[in-house]
């Protein structure tokens, strides 16, 4: 076959040389069953990959494991793909929910180990149980769900039961997340081996939830509106009225320029009202002032 790279990168099969085929060769068969589970495998439309979907093939508990002690994950130092194939082998977990179950006990059988190493490993599995959220959601191993998209995720998605509630559309909707990527979370929530899986880290005190978000800031009703005050107020003491501007966002300066938004004027204004007048901000009263304050606060 001639075979080019497409896109200067991705090998693409442009043709295949019948005339250069051995003769007695057989069509080749990609397999319909997992070569480990025997679990039939499945081919999504529209994508080249095969793959088994079956939660508890020992191949891919093994991959869920290796990704879950991961550094960007839970980070369980010491726990590697080695000792992963033995807790395996062994039968001591069929899930990464399982790690956290183990005793020193259970891994003093293992091939190589012993009581100093036993115990640092247990330290490190319930040592994880402090990483935070989006370390959690990456280390589930949702597919094309990143160290980066799980941040994306956690920061709008702040508990797991929020993530799981969320339909494709509201998930797209978190900046930096796309269909594709939309749709995998929300398909993964809904296996219920998944719903198990999540429901057993609870119990064993892993971190589902994070930080709700800062409240939104309390926009008042005069915010971006500036102030000056010139002269002696009737009533008011120039603290007083400066104190009931501020409580409905106003701010109040000691100089009139364009962007000054109103003139308060009293008995004996100044410069500053000249100057108010030659820019044509705004006059106010005392009494116009307190109007326009208590219109505002009721708006």
């Amino acid at each position: 076959m001639i075979v080019r790279k497409a896109g200067e990168i991705i090998p693409e099969i442009v043709r295949v040389l019948l005339d250069l085929r051995p003769a007695g060769s057989e069509p080749c068969r990609l397999p319909t069953h997992c070569p480990e589970c025997n679990q039939p495998l499945v081919r999504p439309a529209g994508e080249a990959v095969t793959r088994c979907i079956n939660p508890s093939c020992p191949a891919i508990v093994r991959g869920d494991l290796i990704h879950w002690t991961s550094r960007q994950a839970l980070d369980i130092a010491g726990l590697g793909e080695k000792w992963g194939q033995q807790l395996l082998g062994q039968q001591l977990v069929s899930s990464v929910a399982d790690l956290y179950s183990l005793t020193v006990e259970d891994l003093l059988p293992l091939e190589r180990m012993g009581q100093q190493l036993a115990q640092k490993l247990i330290d490190a599995i319930q040592a994880s149980k402090s990483q935070p959220w989006p370390r959690v959601l990456f280390g589930l191993g949702i597919r094309h769900v990143g160290a980066v998209n799980a941040q994306l995720l956690t920061q709008e998605f702040y508990t797991v039961e929020r993530l799981a509630a969320a339909d494709p559309k509201a998930i797209e909707a978190v900046y930096g997340i796309g269909p594709e990527i939309a749709y995998s979370v929300h398909e993964w929530f809904q296996a219920a081996a998944n719903q198990r899986l999540i429901e057993r880290l609870k119990e064993v005190g892993l971190q589902l939830a994070g930080t709700p978000p800062d409240p939104a800031p309390e926009v008042l009703p005069m915010a971006g509106k500036t102030f000056v005050l010139t002269g002696t107020l009737p009533t008011l003491s120039r603290r007083e009225a400066k104190a009931k501007i501020e409580e409905v966002g106003g701010k109040v300066t000691g100089s009139v320029s364009s962007k000054t938004s109103y003139v308060v004027v009293g008995i004996d204004a100044g410069s500053k009202l000249a100057r108010a007048e030659k820019l044509g901000i705004p006059r106010l009263s005392e009494d116009e002032l307190l109007v326009l304050l208590q219109t505002a606060a009721s708006s």
